[in-house]
């Protein structure tokens, strides 16, 4: 994940505070709660009066979920102003401004869109509201907009001399939300993280500021999304009703995370209090995801508490926001790759839990604790009482075998393994009775269990075991497969990865399946070179001269993973940089056997010839050929493992 250096956050919360004048949030804008709609942004400059007409008609059943806003994120403007004033781009937006707003509030909508701070907009040519703010408001408020999202791009900074970015954008950014008025949403989208909006957003009258620390939006992917939560928690003392932190658009529906992950975002956004704007298309963002309503109401709750964390480690999260009516949001995030049971004391004698993602409601005297799916995040309402429920059950699949093992047990295709479920009364009000787990696998798939499957009891805090011998079929196909267990109508499921060890002898390891590969540029290559960036693009293997019919190409830097399940003893191979990037490119080679480095190549660069390296590996059940950058600029560091081979008996 990209981590923040020391001295870099000590230089932004160093920089002066300069106090501003304005109000802070209305009483209205505070009972609003955070903004929630929909963003062009994915549409870029093909954006169009259509597409957004579009977007409103398949917005609106969303509506009574609190969707309000259709936000026109760039390239709507003409590239020269008309008369001084703003114009609309004739050709995307034929009907003008006015006649679009009023077809977005036909719908029981609002219409957004974005201005920038600067000479110019950020996208697509057209004007920047720098000193015409005044006017620039009053147009857009005539027009029937509703929402202004305030972008932060080609500000004259020479103009300032003398100033920081931050001097200027307290300079730049209350003109603006005066301007407006207190009515309309004022998003201050300055994302570069040097002008650190939430030191001075609230008092400036931003109805939302972004929490990001560089010029990026959110991409649809899982480290990414995690990435910015993260920045984004460290903002929440300065979140509150009315001034809300932003970490950026809701990706559900677009394609590049699954569900669970899509879930997790969602979960930490509403304990952040954060807006909720789609950025896939309406019809397209799964209603499963982005229309819970209970899962809103932690979002929109009246209170306006940023969630915070009760315990955290790196890898396993609670957070917990007070509510309104003195209920509690608790929030188990999972940020590893592997199921675990994540675990915390409510405090106090009974509460009545129900998760909102499943409806389902129990009570505990007093422990909350699940086991959270990889990359997941279970949300729960939490009030104290004695309302009579359900014990809350602790249901495991294949637990990891100690705390930060986030790597997904091992099957080999037609050998027997073992896999363990695990019950336990976690909320103790209640005896457990007739407690029976039962086994659902892929087709073809086999489970017998070596111990009782059932029980008839099971007091509080009691845990009941069960270990499973699991067969895969022989031709299971590698690569990650669920294994769902259940008790009643409670289901436990275990990610769980087929693989096969080498056989004996000596084997290329590129003619092997790994069962990971990272590489900085596109894929790792079999007996190619990493050529450029699509699939199949390398050339033969080449270092200084020499060739190299088998191997492995990679772009430093670069991690491939090989289940050897403790029966290999040696890996080889001949380390260089490509010829096919000339004498430039420099990397280092290891090897890793578990979890302990135990060859190292040195630095190599584009100018010397291959370099043998050799490595024990006895008793590893994974090794890793890993590359990594030599310390300059990665463009040209492609790192190939030549004539790799693996020795196993």
């Amino acid at each position: 994940m990209r981590t923040i250096t020391a001295a870099a956050a000590a230089a932004l919360l160093a920089m002066p505070f300069l106090p501003v004048l304005l109000p802070g949030p209305t009483a209205a804008a505070a009972a609003a709660g955070p903004p929630m709609g929909w963003s062009s942004r994915s549409l870029g400059c093909s954006v169009s009066e259509q597409s957004v007409r579009q977007a409103a008609d398949a917005l609106a059943p969303l509506a009574p979920a609190g969707y309000r806003y259709v936000i026109i994120d760039d390239c709507w403007l003409a590239p020269q102003r008309s008369g001084g004033a703003l114009a609309p781009d004739a050709t995307r937006f034929p009907g003008g401004i006015a006649a679009l707003a009023a077809h977005v509030q036909g719908k029981g909508l609002k219409l957004g869109l974005s201005l920038s701070a600067g000479t110019k907009a950020c996208a697509g040519g057209g004007a920047g509201s720098y000193k015409s703010e005044a006017a620039d408001a009053a147009q857009v408020r005539a027009w029937g907009v509703d929402y202004v999202k305030y972008d932060w791009c080609n500000v004259p900074t020479a103009d300032f001399p003398g100033q920081n970015v931050q001097q200027i954008a307290q300079a730049l950014y209350p003109p603006m939300r005066q301007a407006l008025g207190a009515d309309v949403v004022f998003a201050m989208n300055n994302e570069d993280g040097s002008t650190v909006p939430w030191l001075w957003g609230q008092g400036a009258g931003a109805t939302t500021w972004r929490t990001n620390v560089y010029n990026r939006p959110i991409a649809d992917s899982y480290p990414t999304m995690a990435d910015i939560w993260e920045v984004n928690q460290l903002r929440a003392e300065y979140a509150g009703q009315g001034s809300w932190a932003d970490p950026d658009l809701i990706q559900a529906g677009r394609g590049g995370m699954t569900e669970t992950e899509y879930r997790a975002q969602f979960t930490l956004w509403a304990m952040g209090a954060a807006p909720l704007i789609l950025q896939a298309a309406p019809a397209q963002a799964p209603a499963a995801v982005v229309a819970n309503p209970k899962v809103i109401a932690v979002d929109q709750d009246r209170l306006g508490a940023h969630g915070t964390f009760v315990t955290t480690d790196g890898w396993y999260h609670v957070l917990a926001k007070p509510l309104e009516n003195g209920d509690r949001a608790i929030a188990l995030f999972n940020e590893s790759d592997r199921a675990t049971v994540i675990s915390t004391r409510l405090g106090g004698s009974r509460h009545r839990v129900e998760d909102l993602w499943t409806g389902a409601v129990t009570s505990t005297t007093g422990e909350l604790a699940a086991q959270v799916p990889a990359h997941a995040a279970l949300l729960y309402r939490v009030r104290a009482g004695r309302e009579q429920a359900p014990p809350v059950v602790t249901f495991e699949a294949d637990p990891p075998g100690f705390l930060g093992d986030d790597r997904p047990s091992v099957l080999e295709p037609g050998v027997s393994g073992e896999i363990v479920t695990r019950i336990t009364n976690t909320g103790a009000t209640a005896r457990l009775r007739d407690v029976e787990v039962t086994a659902a696998l892929p087709e073809g798939w086999r489970a017998q269990a070596r111990t009782p499957s059932r029980t008839g009891s099971l007091d509080g805090g009691e845990t009941f075991t069960v270990k499973w011998a699991v067969t895969p079929p022989a031709t299971a196909a590698p690569g990650v497969h669920e294994l769902t267990f259940h008790r009643g109508e409670q289901r436990a499921t275990a990610v769980v990865t087929v693989a096969k060890a080498p056989g004996p002898g000596r084997t290329y390891l590129s003619d092997l399946a790994w069962t990971s590969a990272k590489n900085y540029f596109g894929p790792v290559e079999k007996d190619a070179s990493n050529g450029e960036r699509a699939a199949g693009d390398g050339r033969p293997i080449t270092i200084e001269g020499a060739g190299y019919a088998k191997g492995l190409g990679t772009h430093a830097p670069a991690d491939i993973e090989f289940y050897t399940a403790g029966r290999c003893s040696s890996v080889e191979f001949q380390a260089g940089i490509d010829d096919e990037v000339g004498q430039t490119g420099s990397a280092g080679f290891e090897v890793w056997a578990d979890g302990g480095r135990v060859a190292y190549s040195g630095l190599l660069t584009g100018a010397m010839p291959a370099r043998k390296v050799t490595a024990s590996v006895e008793g590893a059940r994974f090794v890793r050929l890993v590359a990594t950058n030599g310390g300059d600029n990665a463009t040209s560091d492609h790192a190939d493992f030549a004539d790799a081979t693996i020795t196993c008996t």
